[in-house]
């Protein structure tokens, strides 16, 4: 190792410590309180049913976006995509959150009265698969699983950084590799299978007899999408704060648009497929649940998830200066999160809330509020007890960039 590269290697270690860990554990602190107060209010003041509703959302997209960060982690290491080296931590991360998704599991079966209408109408049809004593435990099981397959990578490839900070000697790249690549693979065929049981089981029971074999995938590469773009606010919320600014470079942000600009065409792509047959077979039981979302009072929500998801983020990365330029690469990465938010609130809502119309107020703002603070402690917690630079994979990130 050069003196350059040891030197190099020596400010990467320095700069793993300085993850502002207690700001994101006191902003995680205040935003959970604030929004477990307006949470139990609602329960309290005749508008469960709202709350109950807002909790299940927001299960679903901050679980899947949790998901998501850590898959896209174990795709670097398939994909061997060394440009990553000096983000995947932060993607590594929202391991911790997949923890709290497992209790937070819990809340569903405790609102369960007020989410699944099939409680109430029973499916025969369906035989089992729809009763409570086999479909709680059985979601139940498959997010324990997820969260302890990613804990299991996330835990390997950390081990060799953890070492590094802690009796200062540099530590091979290549180190634990094979072990790191077969346990990627089994987490992302996990995440594709697992979460597309939880929109089958979670969002696509929620209507009455609609079924559509592609609304797994939709659901799973649509949380996919939306880690991307969150893993670019906190690439580019933190460069400076951590010190980064100089080596989080313009190329590094320009892949990470490269993937947020490729996912938003594929998810229009899915959208579109799954749109096409229902409309052309025709079928009653498979249109309702796509023209309810398209006229009367939901036409507002399906034209801003359309707009927010894909027009907004297509026409706005489609050249190379905004995914370069971190203000605008920001600007349309919280565009295209809140339009997946009113996506999974599209998707959920309709369904359950008896015909009424869509209603976004202080309940649905306030346990937003719960569960965006429970992912920032959540990465407080984690940047606790882990190094959120990887000193290994951020210098041969810069190594290669030099070259």
């Amino acid at each position: 190792m050069s003196v350059a590269t040891a030197g190099s290697r020596a400010q990467l270690v320095e700069k793993a410590r300085h993850f502002p860990a207690r700001t994101f554990i006191a902003y995680g602190v205040v935003a959970s309180g604030v929004g477990a107060a307006v949470f139990f209010w609602a329960l309290t003041t005749g508008q469960a049913a709202r709350a109950w509703q807002s909790y299940h959302v927001n299960f679903m997209f901050w679980t899947g976006l949790a998901q998501g960060l850590v898959v896209f982690a174990a795709t670097q290491k398939l994909a061997k995509g060394h440009w990553s080296g000096l983000l995947i931590r932060f993607a590594e991360s929202a391991a911790a959150f997949l923890v709290v998704a497992v209790v937070l599991f819990l809340g569903l079966v405790l609102g369960r009265g007020y989410i699944f209408s099939w409680l109430h109408e029973p499916r025969p049809d369906i035989g089992a698969w729809l009763v409570s004593r086999f479909f709680f435990p059985r979601n139940g099981l498959i997010l324990g699983a997820l969260a302890w397959l990613s804990w299991r990578f996330v835990r390997h490839d950390v081990a060799p950084d953890v070492r590094e900070l802690a009796d200062g000697r540099a530590v091979d790249r290549l180190e634990g590799r094979d072990q790191i690549a077969r346990e990627a693979a089994i987490l992302i065929v996990g995440f594709a299978f697992g979460h597309s049981l939880l929109a089958f089981d979670l969002m696509m029971s929620l209507a009455h007899k609609w079924v559509s074999n592609l609304f797994g995938a939709f659901y799973f590469m649509g949380s996919f999408l939306a880690a991307l773009m969150a893993l670019a606010v906190l690439a580019i919320a933190l460069r400076r704060r951590m010190g980064l600014a100089q080596l989080i470079s313009a190329k590094q942000l320009h892949d990470l648009g490269k993937l947020c600009f490729g996912f938003t065409v594929f998810w229009a792509y899915l959208m579109w497929a799954q749109f096409l047959v229902i409309w052309y077979g025709n079928l009653p039981e498979e249109t309702y649940f796509i023209f309810y979302r398209l006229i009367g009072p939901w036409r507002p929500v399906g034209v801003w998830v359309f707009l927010l998801v894909f027009v907004i983020p297509f026409v706005g990365l489609l050249g190379v200066r905004p995914k370069k330029y971190p203000p605008t690469f920001l600007a349309f990465a919280l565009v295209s999160l809140a339009g997946i938010w009113l996506e999974r609130y599209l998707e959920i809502v309709p369904s359950i809330n008896g015909g009424a119309g869509p209603a976004i107020g202080l309940p649905e703002a306030g346990v937003t509020l719960l569960f965006a603070g429970l992912f920032l402690l959540a990465m407080g917690w984690f940047a606790t007890r882990y190094p959120m630079i990887s000193p290994r994979l951020a210098a041969d990130t810069l190594q290669r960039e030099a070259h």
